[in-house]
């Protein structure tokens, strides 16, 4: 096995760094997959030049290894990240360089019958819209406009490599990214997400098939993926057969499958992705503060940052973590950077007073700001969310209350978690039952009152709702106690090593 594993990496690599084919590369089912899609690619190439890309990645990660503020992505987050919470965040607190859509699935076959094409058009398009946030206007200033990446979720590499066409060449995206990370059961259990971590030519397939789809339309490729299934064994191979597909950048969120959102994410798998490849890592995983941005930064090289849960827990965080890279880069002035600690301290103690562009805005009018829009997204329409229904399955008035209290209480299920001032009230929000009267315009009023009155800079806290989501549902009964079972203070690694 241990041999099977060296030849399979060697191939990888031998596909990361063009070469001419040789007689003694293993004759897989892989290689010749990957000698096939070279050949196909420089004949391509050398008939149509390359239009420019949607998107200057290349220039956006220099930013970072010039010294400035490495490229901030917020993280796509099935059932939280959605088209509400960005579009939010965008209208309110934003700082972020990119945002992605959450994943779109694409099937692993067909019907017999179905017409291909008009199916996986309707599947790739669906809810996506490159413009999303451009759309948003003087709400985002001009150089966080931008539009909006795509991903995809499947095994299938020909559905895979349809749906990605379709996103490039009709849905204007910019970057189409391939999810290898989704830890839910409903979908490794179709041999997506995560699953596709146990077999390295599957991930290649797969990152191969996204490559094909986007060619020739200046549509970049790249991956989000684990560490691994059940355990980091396979995940060189991983990351190589990502390079090799074609991938233009990898993020990696250093928790297994099997350790779902649970402990520390191991930043040096971070660091290892880093020594192994020739494109850029971007790290995930635990960044709750600009403390822990520059920590990540320094012990890894990331070439950027993705953030996902810590960006509910602290909406101000993307801003919090460029004013402290921009403070750093002012006081260094060419001398060796101090630890990452200090810079987040004096960025954060500013008696709650956070610098927006031209103005200064308290934090407690920030978060109130970030709450109003998120509400006037969440409040919208009728429909069941994220659906396109006709009128007859449009939500009651009691459903509908239902679901805008259920969104507000999705949220601050990280945003009270993560303040030391409002943990304690994170039962009364969660308690708030649409069929014992609660109104979503009253306790969103509730909510805003709170915050006026006990925000505080948030501790570096990782909320895992996604593991406890029972722990809420027992716990709101006695008084909140299990609720606090839902998040673990994140210790510095310093401390801990």
């Amino acid at each position: 096995p241990d041999t099977m594993v060296s030849v399979s990496c060697a191939v990888f690599a031998a596909r990361a760094v063009p070469r001419a084919p040789s007689a003694s590369r293993s004759p897989t089912r892989l290689a010749a997959a990957r000698d096939g899609d070279a050949s196909a690619s420089s004949s391509s190439s050398s008939a149509v030049p390359s239009p420019p890309p949607r998107r200057d990645y290349a220039s956006l990660f220099a930013r970072g290894a010039e010294g400035g503020c490495p490229p901030l992505f917020l993280a796509p987050m099935e059932g939280l990240g959605d088209r509400r919470l960005r579009r939010a965040l965008a209208r309110s607190t934003g700082g972020f360089d990119e945002a992605c859509r959450e994943f779109t699935r694409v099937p692993g076959a067909l019907s017999q019958g179905a017409k291909p094409e008009k199916l996986l058009r309707g599947i790739a398009l669906n809810g996506y819209a490159a413009d999303e946030l451009l759309l948003l206007g003087e709400d985002f200033s001009a150089e966080e406009r931008n539009l909006l990446a795509a991903q995809l979720m499947g095994s299938n590499p020909d559905l895979i490599e349809q749906c990605a066409k379709f996103l490039a060449t009709e849905g204007n995206a910019p970057r189409v990214d391939l999810n290898c990370g989704c830890p839910a059961n409903v979908v490794t259990g179709k041999g997506a997400g995560s699953s596709l971590l146990r077999d390295p030519e599957a991930v290649y397939d797969c990152v191969a098939a996204v490559s094909r789809g986007v060619a020739g339309t200046g549509c970049a490729v790249s991956l989000k993926l684990r560490s691994g299934y059940d355990d980091r064994g396979l995940l060189k191979e991983n990351l190589l057969a990502a390079q090799a597909g074609g991938a233009q950048f990898v993020t990696l969120h250093p928790r297994t499958r099997r350790e779902g959102y649970t402990g520390n994410a191991r930043w040096e798998d971070i660091a290892f992705a880093v020594d192994l490849l020739d494109v850029p890592v971007v790290g995930n995983g635990d960044v709750t503060s600009p403390a822990k941005a520059f920590e990540l930064v320094e012990r890894t090289n990331c070439a950027g940052v993705m953030i996902g849960r810590g960006a509910v827990q602290d909406p101000l965080i993307f801003r919090r973590i460029k004013a402290a890279f921009a403070e750093r880069r002012r006081d260094l002035s060419g001398e060796e950077s101090e630890k990452s600690e200090n810079f987040a301290k004096a960025e954060t103690e500013r008696d709650g007073a956070f610098l927006f562009g031209d103005h200064d805005e308290n934090e407690p009018a920030a978060i109130t700001r970030f709450l109003r829009a998120f509400a006037a997204e969440a409040f919208a329409g009728e429909a069941l969310p994220g659906t396109r229904v006709r009128a007859s399955k449009r939500l009651s008035a009691s459903d509908l209350e239902k679901f805008k209290l259920g969104k507000l209480k999705q949220v601050c299920k990280y945003l009270f978690a993560a303040n030391p001032g409002l943990t304690p009230y994170l039962a009364e929000v969660l308690t708030a039952d649409a069929d014992a009267g609660a109104d979503a315009e009253a306790t969103l009023a509730r909510i805003e009152r709170l915050v006026e009155a006990h925000w505080r800079p948030p501790e570096d806290v990782l909320v895992d709702a996604f593991s406890m989501r029972a722990g809420y549902e027992r716990g709101m009964r006695d008084g909140g106690k299990a609720v606090q079972s839902t998040f673990v203070t994140a210790k510095s690694r310093t401390e801990e090593e």
